[in-house]
């Protein structure tokens, strides 16, 4: 008999042949689903809206088309969790914040009129940083999300609830957004795999934006053989098996700040790859990502739009929300200056534009100078703060200014009991080669 807690650990793959061979139902793994999102909510407050209800029915029809015989999409009958930013027909979106409350969306989002097409059971909607603008999960809607690890600590963001959900076993499969960071900070923070694709292959209408060039939204998983799967289902693109030859460069540097013992389990982690390791010495790549950051530039005004389009927004920009002083403290200093910022018509936008394109050339040439295709470095440098306090270390700019992909993944813990993530990144177009690093989970997934 399929149980609960059976449910809480397994993969998207293996639920998917349990469905296919009748071994468990779609409406029994929502029960599942709802049962430990009762126990273990409001303790992590990782859910801001939950739609038990409609779950079912769903979860009803899903069985109803099973029993039929009729087609069934690729995660059909699955429990599935999307960030609060992304558009669900008839709930709110409110971005974790208490300026958006009221908004409620006409439409789906076409991500998630793809994941329903493929008969994805929605559950709910997750809690995130207000308005995607932080890495901690502050919000002034639900508070502060707890890492699924350590309560009382910071669980990354912004996408924070979709990755706290996936680790408490809420769904085996979360959607979380990134702009900086935002899927892969709270996957290493919660010793999860999530995935930051290649700039622009993502449908991003309909989801709250933070800054149009850097928003991508991206698959949070625990099992590394659900990954292909989800992002292909996600994109809409085939990754292909290419057979090619993986040769990881070591970013030395990024790993300045992390313990020898850290350090070490990281190494062996790459090493376990099985691929060769190349030492890679540069120095200045977190700098001249950090000068490539564009989303100060487009915050305000992106958001303003997107506020300008909602008849049922009580505010039309990010000047009111200041002037209303209901966001989240943490956030005050953050948005003043955002509100304020030149935006997209300075000169400087211009500039920032070029060295983003400037910095993407320089990682090529970086590939193709020492003969690699992944570059790997920890995502974040140091571990989860307490709540109240400011993270950082981040090395996700990386991805996030050269519109590269990107994939964290779980290496285990630090000394202090804190989940460790490590990043590998390719160039742009190249997920392939990311999900092949974990091709003998995938595959024995399949047997």
């Amino acid at each position: 008999m399929f149980r609960q807690e059976d449910y809480a650990k397994a993969s998207v793959t293996e639920l998917l042949q349990k469905l296919q061979h009748g071994e468990t139902r779609a409406a029994a793994l929502t029960e599942f689903a709802l049962a430990i999102i009762a126990e273990r909510e409001p303790a992590l407050n990782a859910i801001t809206w939950l739609y038990a209800d409609e779950a079912r029915q769903a979860a009803i029809a899903s069985d109803e088309k099973r029993r039929r015989g009729h087609p069934c999409g690729r995660l059909e009958g699955i429990p599935l969790l999307v960030k609060d930013n992304i558009d669900v027909a008839g709930w709110p979106t409110t971005a974790g914040s208490k300026a958006l409350l009221g908004i409620i969306a006409d439409h789906d989002a076409p991500l998630v009129k793809r994941l329903r097409e493929e008969g994805a059971i929605l559950l709910g909607k997750t809690a995130m940083h207000e308005l995607a603008a932080g890495i901690t999960g502050a919000s002034s809607l639900s508070g502060y999300t707890h890492n699924a690890y350590r309560p009382g600590y910071n669980p990354g963001g912004s996408s924070s609830g979709s990755a706290v959900a996936v680790a408490a076993g809420y769904v085996p499969f979360a959607v979380g957004t990134d702009t900086a960071g935002s899927v892969r900070i709270p996957a290493a923070f919660n010793l999860l795999y999530g995935l930051r694709p290649t700039r622009g292959s993502v449908p991003m209408a309909g989801i709250v934006p933070l800054s149009p060039t850097q928003d991508i939204a991206g698959p949070l998983v625990r099992h590394a053989k659900d990954l292909r799967w989800v992002t292909e289902v996600m994109t809409g693109k085939s990754f292909p098996l290419r057979g090619e030859t993986l040769r990881i460069g070591w970013l030395d540097s990024a790993f300045n700040d992390i313990s020898d013992t850290s350090r070490n389990k990281m190494r062996a982690a790459v090493q376990n790859i099985g691929a060769e390791v190349v030492m890679v010495g540069v120095t200045s790549l977190d700098s001249l990502a950090e000068a490539a950051n564009i989303i100060a530039y487009e915050f305000a005004e992106s958001l303003n739009a997107f506020l300008s389009a909602r008849p049922q927004a009580s505010f039309t920009s990010l000047q009111e929300i200041v002037a209303a002083n209901i966001h989240h403290p943490q956030l005050d200093a953050v948005f003043r200056a955002r509100a304020e910022h030149a935006g997209t018509n300075s000169p400087e936008y211009r500039g920032v534009q070029q060295r983003q394109r400037d910095f993407y050339n320089l990682l090529k040439a970086l590939f193709a100078d020492h003969d690699i295709n992944l570059l790997a470095y920890p995502v974040m440098r140091h571990p989860p703060v307490k709540h109240g306090e400011t993270q950082t270390g981040s090395n996700a700019l990386f991805a996030a200014t050269s519109g590269a992909p990107a994939l964290t993944f779980p290496v285990g813990f630090d000394e202090q009991g804190f989940p460790l993530g490590l990043e590998l990144l390719a160039l742009r177009d190249r997920e392939d080669l990311l999900l092949n690093v974990f091709l003998k989970e995938q595959n024995g997934a399949a047997d």
